[in-house]
Order: structure tokens, then C-alpha cells, then sequence
């Protein structure tokens, strides 16, 4: 089997990276895997002697995503591929239906959320995955959004949640137990964008500070909202409370949760949440949106503490929750471990993968 991937993820192209190793993985499932992903830079990298990489080139986004058919066009040509595998559901998925069905070939489509679902992208999504020969989701939630929002059939649909590499073994009980709730700490982590809608925590901690003045949320992430957030942080006069801290490495984001108490995610809308599946590994109690794994991995009352999207009464009604119940935490904490522990590993992870591919291939003839 021969793979063909239009990617996103422009760290493929960065050696030092974590994406390059993963992706030699998938190339080990099958005869050759090349990757092609859109970047200023054209460029070809050979990971393994199954595993290439390609840069499109092109100096705009308009640019990029030309040079990505162009080149895929002309591989396609000197190499068919038995599948082509298209890591969005918008502009590179209409390109992969447009290769596939000019070469024949079977199409699979990822789909990790709907952000930014509106407009052309909408148009484009509501019409290229009705037409995949099979589209691989993050969740049962994207899986049933997919059915009945999107006319996708069930059988082309293959769940495959995000593997998350972490060791349960080395996780360490970080600093719960007998806390007082004054003397506790909040973690969020991800990019500062609006759909994460971290305006909603930091206007719930406002509320919990009243009651609770030493309590902390620490912000972990860049992106464009940096500025709006710490705006936000100084009108509502939480400077002592809301830490804004840039971009970790692993190794540091590990020694933070190792100092923290409770994890937070507000998003507005999510596929999966993976910064949640690494809190959840650590056995921290979670309160998130209804979003993503929510139901799924995060099961309210049980996993963690689910709230309405957007609703910062209950959000600020969890918080209280986490704080005041250390028997509410442990069991949370414990339960969330055990949920992630559930959760695919790597191996079948993969063979999750090639089982899409194979579906992409087997409807395609």
C-alpha cells in the first residue's frame, strides 16, 4: 500500500521536532508514505527509506496550496499512490478530490474539529466528505456530527482518537491532598485563540477570588489573544491571580503539572482535547466544556466536571466545587486516569490508521 498525505502541520518539516518520528510510524505500516505539506520553503526530506517529506513552496497561502496540487500532481504521475490521505476537511481535502478521482484513487479524509466552519470552508466540507471513500474522526461526538449534519455514511467512518504518548507509571500525585482552597492552582493550556475562549475562566476567576483571594489560574500557550487576554487580566484587576506563560517544552510542562491542582478547558468548540487527555493522565480533577471528549473520555460527575459552553455561572459553580470537595477531586482525579488508561495505545492507534486506508482503497474499487 502506497500513501499520498496533505498535511497541515508544518513541524513535519522540522527534524527536531516530535511529528517527524511519529510520522516514520506510520510509514512502517505500509510499502511508502510521503507527505506533502504547504510551507514558504520547497523542500524534500527523507525520514526513512519508506517516509518522504516535501515542502510546497510559495510565498502566500494561495501560493502554497497551488504548489501542493502541482506537486502531488506530478508524484501522482510519475508514482500512483493506492490512497490519499488529506489532513483537513476544507481547501487541501477539495485538492485530494480532486487528485483522487483524476488518478482513481481512494480518498480519506481526517477530520480533528470544525473550527472556523463557516462560509466557503462550510460549502467545501459539506461537499467534499459525503464523497471520501472514508473519513477518519477524533470522537463519537465528530463521528455522529458527521452522520447526521454531514450525510456522511457510517460505514466510511473510522474513530481513531488522538494517541497521546504518555507514561501513567512516572505520573506523580503532583501537590493534591489536604489542600485548603485558598492555597491552590488552575492550569489551562493551549493556543491563545478565541474558540478557546479563555476569557471565560479568567472572568470566573474574578468571581472565585471574592471568596477565595489566593487562588491562581496559570495560562499556558501563545498566540494572537496574548495581548486581548492580558488586557482582560488587567481591567479585572487579576494581575496576582491569572499568570500568562509562554510556550512550554514537555519537559517544562510536565514540572508544571507536577505543581498544579485542577486543569480547565473553555473551549468554545473542540474535536478531541488533547491537553486534556495529559491532564487527565496526571490524575488532575477537570472541568471542561461540552466539547471534544466530553462524554466520551470526560464523563461529568464521574471523570470530571462538564459544563455548558460559554456558561460562566456554571463554570464558576465547578470551580467552587473542585475547590471545596477534596473527596470530589480524588475521585475525579482517579477516574480520569483510568479513563485515559482505557483509550487506545499506540499499536492500535496505528492499526486504526491503516484500517481507514484500507476502507479509502477497498470503496474506491
Amino acid at each position: 500500500m502506497k500513501v499520498l498525505n496533505l498535511g497541515l502541520d508544518k513541524s513535519i518539516l522540522d527534524k527536531a521536532s516530535s511529528l517527524p518520528g511519529r510520522t516514520v510510524e506510520y510509514g512502517d505500516l505500509v510499502e511508502k508514505y510521503t507527505v506533502i505539506v504547504p510551507s514558504q520553503k520547497n523542500e524534500k526530506i527523507e525520514l526513512s527509506k519508506k517516509v518522504i517529506i516535501y515542502g510546497s513552496g510559495g510565498g502566500n497561502k494561495l501560493a502554497q496550496l497551488f504548489y501542493v496540487y502541482k506537486k502531488a500532481k506530478k508524484l501522482l504521475a510519475e508514482e500512483t499512490s493506492d490512497a490519499i490521505t488529506v489532513q483537513d476537511q476544507y481547501f487541501l481535502a477539495l485538492i485530494g478530490a480532486c487528485l483522487a478521482k483524476k488518478y482513481r484513487i481512494g480518498l480519506e479524509i481526517q477530520v480533528h474539529g470544525f473550527e472556523k466552519y463557516y462560509g466557503l470552508r462550510k460549502l467545501i466540507a459539506g461537499y467534499v466528505l459525503p464523497r471520501a471513500d472514508a473519513v477518519r474522526c477524533v470522537s463519537q461526538r465528530l463521528k455522529k456530527q458527521l452522520i447526521n449534519d454531514l450525510g456522511v455514511k457510517e460505514e466510511k467512518i473510522t474513530v481513531a482518537p488522538i494517541f497521546v504518548d504518555t507514561d501513567l507509571s512516572l505520573r506523580g500525585a503532583g501537590r493534591r491532598g489536604n489542600l485548603v482552597p485558598g492555597n491552590f492552582i488552575f492550569l489551562t493550556v493551549g493556543r491563545l485563540v478565541p474558540v478557546k475562549n479563555i476569557n471565560l475562566q479568567i472572568e470566573a476567576m474574578a468571581e472565585i477570588i471574592k471568596k477565595y483571594p489566593q487562588v491562581k489560574l496559570w495560562v499556558v500557550g501563545g498566540g494572537p489573544e496574548r495581548d486581548n487576554l492580558k488586557f482582560k487580566i488587567e481591567k479585572l484587576k487579576l494581575v496576582d491571580s491569572v499568570n500568562l506563560l509562554n510556550q512550554k517544552t514537555k519537559e517544562e510542562l510536565n514540572q508544571i503539572y507536577s505543581q498544579i491542582d485542577a486543569f480547565m478547558l473553555t473551549s468554545d468548540s473542540e474535536g478531541w482535547g488533547l491537553a486534556v487527555i495529559e491532564a487527565a493522565s496526571w490524575g488532575l480533577p477537570i472541568i471542561m466544556t461540552d466539547v471534544g471528549c466530553a462524554g466520551e473520555v470526560i464523563k461529568n460527575n464521574e471523570s470530571g466536571l462538564v459544563v455548558p459552553v460559554g456558561d460562566k455561572q456554571k463554570l464558576t459553580e465547578a470551580i467552587l466545587k473542585i475547590l471545596e470537595d477534596e473527596n470530589l477531586r480524588k475521585k475525579l482525579g482517579e477516574n480520569a486516569k483510568l479513563a485515559v488508561n482505557r483509550l487506545p495505545n499506540k499499536e492500535q492507534t496505528l492499526e486504526l490508521y491503516k484500517k481507514s486506508w484500507e476502507i479509502a482503497i477497498t470503496r474506491k474499487l
